[in-house]
Order: structure tokens, then sequence, then C-alpha cells
């Protein structure tokens, strides 16, 4: 299994009028997270990887709000990848407020798809060397 964490700071903008975290950011925290969760894990970014002809579209989210963040903190963020991809990636995601909290538990499912034909494909290999390592015994 491979963990990673990134810290966000709520912004403003990111709130509603009671100064909570509107229910939609969280997938772009999400992101965010995964985004530096790939970088940490295999030096690779998504716009490397599709430069080499592979995009990472989202097939599926889940989330589900257990307590409300508020404006100007820092949550972190962790990404967890319980199982190698193939075609599909799965992570999922527990964010925690500065108190250490649970407020968020989600899940992606991402598919590797070849950048000219718009079919699945299997993962970049540079990829696969990254997060291998972290399920060999």
């Amino acid at each position: 299994m491979f963990v990673h964490e990134t810290k966000v700071k709520v912004r403003y903008a990111e709130t509603d009028q009671m100064g909570i975290v509107h229910h939609a950011n969280y997938a772009l925290y999400y992101e965010i997270a995964r985004t530096e969760c790939f970088e940490a894990l295999s030096g690779i970014t998504y716009a490397s990887m599709e430069a080499d002809g592979v995009m990472l579209p989202l097939l599926e989210l889940q989330s589900k709000y257990l307590k409300p963040a508020f404006y100007n903190q820092v949550l972190k963020v962790k990404c967890l990848v319980k199982e190698l991809p193939s075609v599909r990636l799965n992570v999922e995601y527990e964010i925690y407020n500065e108190e250490e909290i649970l407020i968020n538990i989600g899940k992606t499912t991402l598919v590797f798809v070849d950048k000219s034909t718009r079919k699945p494909c299997q993962p970049p290999e540079i990829f696969m060397e990254g997060i291998r390592k972290y399920f060999t015994a």
C-alpha cells in the first residue's frame, strides 16, 4: 500500500455563506492530493503522462462528509493506493482537520486511456515502476 499526505489550506472562495467548505471543493482537494501523490510515487506528472500519450480521466467519485471544514483551516489529505493498478486506478482519501479529526472520506476510480485512440490502456511503465516497490513483500 502507498500512502501520501498533502496539506491544503481552505480559501475563502471555497466556503459558503456559513463559512463551511462547499461540498464540490472536496473533489478539488482529492485532485490536488492525487497529483502530489503521483509525483511522490514515481516522479510522473499528469502533463508528462499526457505528453507520453496517456490520459487519466475520472470514472467514479465517492465522498462522505463526516464533519465540516472551515475557512482558513489547513487540512491534511491522505491518499491511499491499496492495490496495484491495471487499466483502472483506485485511490482512497481521508481528510483530517487541524485537530486531526477525520472529516471526510472518499474514493476515486480513474482509467488509463490512450490519448490518440481514447481507449483504455495499461499504465505507463514509469508509473508502475514507482508503485510496484510498495506492493512487494
